[in-house]
Parts: structure tokens; sequence; C-alpha cells
């Protein structure tokens, strides 16, 4: 059992580089779409091989990484937002018949894991905020506690704390800070900063992997001895969100994902006064009879109130037809 802020006994031999891709951010509650990982040795970070010497050296993407990468059925609709930046539909998994995440998931990486020397630790970009979240709440809806033995480090956290020491990345710092520009920390700005481009296949799960590996190259020794240092279980990550009961398959087509999911006053629960939206079985049924104030007619109110209305458009009449006989006597 880790304590909260036990961190590895001993320099992390293996570095499993992880990204997800999902069908949203936090507050929707987002499912896992595509996850990526590959393990790269201590080994190879440390004795990089280069692309050339002039006039900056380039190291090669180390030949020799485990990978895993697997599409995931989310089973809830992408927000457009997420589905345009990755790309990816509900359909395309429909369509290609693709699995949930279940318990065949954990035994791909246990078994992957199980092959890597440790220490081993988990590498993210944002991945305190986002992919360790994400990845501990999946695991809990299926009664899982985490991953035992696993570290997670943020290469967020990282690269912020390697700027704020004032450790130069490459003449980069000395550069942005003569100009006076604020210093950027998205995957892509961090991949610009090193190599003047922009990489190819970004929001894709191997795509941003192969980034992350690619910037974490270029400070390679000073990131291996801060997560040394930083690193921690990945056990004690808080899970984005708690989910007691997973989602039926998802639908197969437009149609049925509309008769699932038609509007939010179809999914509207009133439990102890407060609203949430539910979308269990339950939801696909007619909800005329469950209260909507944007149906709700005078049909439905007391009589009392309809005699008050009455009252009410009697006194306009009157007011009127007073207001119209005084008018036509000052005329005359």
């Amino acid at each position: 059992m880790f304590a909260a802020s036990e961190s590895p006994s001993r320099p992390i031999e293996t570095f499993v580089f992880m990204d997800l891709e999902a069908t949203g951010l936090p507050l929707s509650r987002p499912k896992i779409a595509e996850m990526c990982l590959f393990a790269v040795s201590r080994h190879a970070l440390e004795n990089l091989q280069y692309r050339n010497s002039h006039p900056k050296p380039i190291p090669l993407f180390p030949r020799v990484v485990d990978k895993l990468c697997v599409c995931i059925n989310p089973d809830k609709p992408f927000t457009p937002m997420a589905s345009s930046i990755t790309g990816l539909t509900n359909e395309m998994f429909s369509w290609n018949k693709k699995q949930r995440f279940n318990l065949d998931i954990l035994h791909m990486m246990t078994t992957f894991f199980s092959r890597q020397h440790p220490p081993i630790c988990l590498v993210a970009h944002n991945g305190c905020s986002y992919d360790f979240p994400l990845l501990k709440a999946e695991l809990s809806a299926l009664g899982l506690s985490g991953l035992d033995g696993i570290y997670c480090a943020d290469t967020l956290k990282a690269m912020k704390a390697l700027d704020k020491e004032d450790i130069q990345l490459h003449q980069f710092i000395y550069e942005a800070r003569q100009c006076g520009k604020k210093m950027k920390y998205g995957l892509q700005d961090l991949y610009f900063r090193f190599y003047k481009a922009y990489p190819l296949n970004s929001h894709s799960a191997e795509g941003d992997v192969i980034t992350l590996i690619n910037i974490f190259q270029q400070r390679a020794t000073d990131l291996m001895l801060w997560m040394d240092s930083n690193a921690r279980p990945f056990n004690t990550t808080r899970a984005m969100y708690q989910d007691s009961e997973r989602l039926p398959d998802f639908p197969q087509t437009h149609e049925k994902i509309q008769q699932i999911y038609p509007n939010c006053s179809q999914v509207r629960s009133r439990q102890q006064g407060t609203q949430r939206y539910s979308f269990s079985q339950a939801d696909t049924e007619p909800v005329a009879n469950k209260w909507d104030p944007l149906h709700h007619t005078i049909s439905d109110t007391p009589d009392e109130i309809k005699k008050l209305l009455l009252l009410f458009l009697g006194l306009i009449i009157i007011t009127w037809i007073a207001f119209r006989n005084s008018w036509n006597m000052s005329v005359f």
C-alpha cells in the first residue's frame, strides 16, 4: 500500500508514455475512446542517437519500444468539439464493431506492464488533470481501485518546474524572456519550442504519444531526475468522477441515439430536489407523465388561479371601456 506522498525508492526504469482521446472535457463526464501506451526504457532515454550534428542535433525516435494502442467504444456521445478535434464519431466505433472499456482492457494493460522492468511510471502531458483521473474513473466503474505498483508523472508540471528553476531549454528560455513572451506549455507549443515546426497527427492518441516522446528526449536527463523524485503512485489519483453504473452498449444508428438522448427534458430527474442527467434504460420510454414546465398549461392550475385570472381580465376590460368613454367626452 502506497503512502500518498511516496515516490519511487529507486530510479524509474521504464517510462510508459500515455495519451487518451475521449468524448469531451471533465465536466461532461467523458469516456475513453482511444488509448495509446509506448514503453521506453531508461537506458534508451539516457543513450539517445541523433539524426545530425549541425546546426542542432535532432534525437532519433527510440528503436526498441513496446506499444499498445486500443480503440474503445465510449458508449456515450462525443461532444461536438471533441469530435471535431479528434476526428472520431460514435458511428465509427459502431461500424468497426469496437468494444467498450471492459476487463479485457485491464488485462491488456496489466500484461503490458508485466513485460516492463520496474519501477514503471506512466507519463502523460496534463496527466494529473485529465488522463490519470479519467483512467481511474474508467477503472473504478469496473469496481477496480487502480493499477498496483505503477507510478505516474505529468510532463506539464515537470516542464513548468524546470523552467521555474531557470534551467535553459536549449536557449529557448533566454530568447523568450528577451522578447518578453509568455511561456506556453501546450503539447504543440512545446514541440515547436524544440523543433521549430508543429507536430503531425495531433489529437490522435498515437500521434500525441510520439510528440510527447520527441519533447521528452530534448530534456530527458532533467525530466527523468524530476520524475524520480516527484512521481506518485497511480492509485493515489482521484477519479475524475464516480460512475457506479456503466451505460448500455451504444446504439448503432443516429436515429437510436436520438431515441435515447432526445433532449434534456426527457432525461431530467428531480431526486432530492436536485437535477441530474440519467442515461439509464428507463429514459428511452415515453415521458408524457413527467412534469415539464415547458408543457405546464392553464388546465393544470387550481380553480382559484383561474378565477383570479378572469377577474384580472375583467378589470382590464372595464378600465379600457372607462378610458374610451372619457376620451370621447373630451373630444366632443
